[in-house]
């Protein structure tokens, strides 16, 4: 009943907003995958901005929460919502905006512009205005979400997790091209029967900063409070303030210094120090070109901790191409007992695509991932022996090809090998587009996975359909997995999981998602349910 009762109130919401769905669709495909955010190949042209909210129908068959960060005009990067997802490129990726806002497309002169002089030079110089003229703009969202999980599997356990938040920015809040920033959530996780009930709350703050300084009439910037490095986002999150100078060619260079936050639920501070150095070179005709560098020391509880290199390259020559990459180096001394002194490749990430827009496109990803020793407590826990020679590689090949305006095949291939062991993983997949209706998609997937202990192949179906009421998605996956860690009936399992989602507008500035999952099977019986209410500010 707790359960149940708690899944009302987000409905109740969506019902008191309820209103005609005004809000058009935006059809991408994922260009590239870095990291926690993916590429996307549609942009301000296109009618995207910043704070826009999608989602990836990815080759796994998960339906992957995005949003949009920062948009070039024909390209977007965004950030991946839920975590440890797997996205490849050519995924779809479907994005609402408001009906109204249109493309960036220019409008068609229909009355002569009045007071212009025809004596006057076309190209007259034109003055841009300070941040004192400038209005002020403020844009946002707040979302609430709640996922109940009920597992009726041997004694039975219920599962629930709620939250709410506010992601938002204010421009030019206090006219002087500054940026206030804030973004955080509560939530509240539950879980009840088996071994007893349990209970956590927890505030949790993202993002909260000032950054003063903007680039159209100042070379340098501040920021202060807690966020993401901005020239390098590979230094991660800290409590303090960063410094960054603009030459007049377009590089940028800076320092930051601060606290760093914990990986846990409450992003606990005061534990690690940080401090870094770094420099950004952009090139090309249109900016294609980067090429970053950092230093970063950190110390844990008062004690020196890790001495880190960073380089990151990314060049995208034209539209076709794109490689991008970054490397970390440690530097260990005599006191770093679990490793030899001098310098070390900590993690290498190589990343390529090729794509002929509308016809067929390839990419591929490497990356090489050690221990690093450190005194923080950022990874898991893992033995000596595994911080010394621990090491695991990766590869993934992707390739896709439209066979006909409608229809596409996709294939995906990922070796990896550890010290001790090698594996890989694949799928091969197959899309119709307006086949059994307009407006949507059917697909089948066959999937396999040799991992360390288990390996696991199936099958994957999916269908989704967008209409003027949202777009309704349904996806079934049949899994035969074999694990060497148990025996008996455990040892070789055969689980199926029904998949059904909804999302769909509530005017202009709400949004709603609904989703429902059946898992049954051998050893499996569950459900799961989910609804996300979001408001664009």
């Amino acid at each position: 009943m707790m359960f149940a009762r708690a899944l009302c109130w987000p409905l109740v919401c969506a019902i008191a907003v309820a209103q005609q769905p005004d809000a058009r669709r935006i059809e991408a495909r994922v260009s590239a995958v870095s990291g926690a955010s993916v590429y996307i190949d549609q942009g301000s042209d296109d009618g995207l901005e910043p704070g826009d909210r999608g989602r990836v129908f990815a080759s796994g068959g998960q339906t992957v929460e995005i949003i949009v960060r920062s948009i070039a005009r024909h390209s977007a990067r965004c950030d991946v919502l839920v975590p440890d997802a797997v996205v490849n490129a050519g995924d779809l990726v479907e994005v609402l905006v408001p009906r109204e806002r249109g493309s960036a497309d220019a409008p068609s002169w229909t009355h002569p512009r009045e007071n212009w002089d025809p004596s006057a030079p076309l190209l007259a110089p034109t003055r841009a205005p300070t941040p004192a003229e400038r209005e002020s703009r403020f844009r946002g969202r707040w979302y609430t979400g709640l996922d109940a999980t009920f597992d009726r599997q041997g004694a039975g356990r219920e599962y629930m997790l709620a939250r709410t938040g506010f992601d938002g920015e204010w421009e030019n809040a206090t006219g002087r091209g500054d940026v206030v920033r804030f973004d955080g959530e509560y939530f509240h996780r539950a879980s009840d029967g088996g071994q007893g009930d349990e209970t956590l709350d927890r505030l949790r703050v993202d993002r909260a900063s000032w950054r003063l300084g903007d680039w159209r009439e100042n070379s340098r910037r501040m920021e202060f409070g807690r966020f993401l490095h901005s020239e390098l986002p590979q230094l991660g999150v800290i409590d303090g303030g960063e410094y960054v100078v603009r030459t007049q060619g377009g590089d940028r260079f800076g320092a930051s210094a601060g606290l760093l936050p914990a990986w846990n639920a409450s992003l606990d501070t005061l534990d690690d120090v940080q401090a870094s150095v770094f420099y950004r070179h952009v090139g090309g005709e249109r900016g294609e070109f980067s090429l970053g560098g950092a230093l970063q020391k950190t110390w844990h509880e008062g004690r020196e901790d890790r001495d880190v290199a960073l380089a990151d390259v990314s060049w995208r020559p034209d539209e076709r191409w794109w490689i991008a990459g970054s490397a970390w180096i440690d530097l260990y001394t005599a006191a770093d007992t679990s490793k030899s002194e001098g310098l070390e490749l900590t993690e290498l990430h190589l990343n390529a695509r090729y794509q002929i827009k509308g016809e067929w496109g390839l990419s591929s990803a490497l990356s090489l991932v050690r221990w690093p020793f450190l005194l923080r407590d950022e990874l898991p826990s893992a033995s000596a022996a595994t911080i010394a020679d621990g090491e695991v590689r990766r590869f993934n090949l992707s390739a896709w090809r439209d066979v006909t305006k409608d229809t596409r095949l996709s294939a995906r291939l990922d070796p990896w090998s550890d010290q001790d062991d090698s594996g890989f993983g694949g799928e091969l997949k197959a899309a119709r587009r307006n086949w059994l209706w307009e407006r949507g998609e059917v697909w089948a997937s066959l999937f396999g996975m040799d991992g360390k202990t288990t390996s696991v192949h199936g099958l994957r179906l999916g269908a989704s359909r967008w209409t003027d009421a949202g777009s309704i998605a349904l996806i079934y996956e049949l899994a035969r997995s074999e694990t060497s860690l148990a025996s008996g009936p455990f040892a070789d399992l055969s689980q199926h999981n029904l998949r059904t989602s909804w999302d769909f507008a509530l005017g202009t500035d709400w949004s709603c998602a609904l989703r429902a999952d059946v898992y049954f099977g051998d050893e499996q019986d569950a459900t799961s349910v989910g609804v996300w209410l979001q408001r664009r500010l």
